[in-house]
């Protein structure tokens, strides 16, 4: 059976066979700095280095005091503009041509609120419902555009990520993040939701975090299977330990933020990515709608009785698989 994603984000349930995420390869977009320069016909190595009085980047030689500023994109204004600059590379990055089609989408953020600008492009593609997401950074010395590789991921594998846009639309749309903080960083609740038919479906709650690698785990997860003919649907609910009964479910869900600080919610505005002729304006639009102090709340549901309720009508029954 082929799954049809229609959701947003992450690991499948093992029932669901055809769900698999992959995310994206650690492989830097920028090409390194030169370390080299020619004057005349002599070449000359150079270093990078930070004046302590204009906090710029500068160059140095060994035989001469000229200092020559290197491009940094410092201020957003900068950084706006040397993102949008980059499409041509963004696009083609992708091994898989139909993640930059219609259902790929794109944003701009700072989730880590370190002043150094996000591009998220989120998408899933093919009838195996497979997700993919990769996160891009402006570099730490502000003059490159970086993936931020996710954790624990081999780097000749695709690291493991999913969708992280609204499923119910194949528009441009601002989505809410409820967001929560534990030892100075930011973490992001994030679901994802899939489907292979009327008899199959999956949903998945996952906390993100973005620092110089991007992070994810597992809150908990619920996958449903109704039998030809039956009214009885089979229910499957687990998180990264494995299956777990309704008792522990609910549990392990509602205390999953117990020592995290609550904070503000975040607004994202998603983008469609393949209109590569309106690239510069979305991506300044997109920055502008950011909101990380947003006092909406995300609609992520964690009673799974309630999430598929909305799917099937009351004469089926819930039948949690121990």
């Amino acid at each position: 059976m082929s799954m049809h994603k229609t959701g947003c984000v992450i690991n499948k349930w093992d029932n669901m066979k055809n769900k698999r995420l992959i995310n994206f390869a650690a492989v830097s977009l920028g090409a390194l700095l030169l370390t080299s320069c020619s004057i005349g016909d002599l070449d000359i190595e150079i270093q990078t280095q930070t004046d302590p009085e204009t906090e710029t980047k500068v160059t140095t030689t060994a035989t001469t005091s000229e200092e020559t500023q290197v491009k940094t994109y410092e201020d957003i204004d900068s950084q706006l503009t040397f993102i949008a600059s980059k499409y041509a590379d963004l696009y083609d990055y992708y091994v898989y041509e139909e993640f930059v089609g219609y259902n790929a989408f794109c944003a701009i953020t700072d989730l880590n609120h370190n002043g150094r600008l996000e591009v998220l492009l989120t998408c899933c593609v093919g009838s195996s419902a497979q997700s993919y997401t990769v996160v891009y950074e402006i570099s730490e010395d502000y003059t490159d555009l970086v993936i931020l590789k996710f954790s624990g991921d081999s780097p000749n594998d695709p690291p493991d990520a999913g969708d992280f846009c609204d499923w119910r639309t194949d528009q441009a749309n601002i989505q809410i993040y409820d967001c929560y903080m534990k030892n100075g960083k930011y973490y992001y609740l994030v679901d994802d939701y899939a489907s292979a038919g009327w008899s199959d479906k999956y949903i998945g709650f996952y906390s993100y975090t973005f620092d110089r690698t991007a992070r994810k785990d597992i809150i908990g997860s619920a996958a449903v299977h109704i039998p030809e003919g039956e009214f009885t649907i089979l229910t499957h609910l687990g998180n990264s330990r494995g299956r777990l009964n309704e008792d522990e479910y609910f549990e392990t869900v509602n205390s999953y933020w117990d020592g995290y600080e609550k904070q503000k919610s975040v607004e994202v505005k998603w983008f469609i990515f393949s209109d590569e002729a309106g690239f510069a304006d979305n991506v300044k639009d997109s920055w502008k709608a950011f909101n990380p102090e947003s006092d909406k709340s995300s609609d992520v549901e964690f009673d799974f009785r309630t999430y598929f309720g909305r799917i099937y009508s009351d004469e089926y029954v819930f039948e949690v698989q121990e």
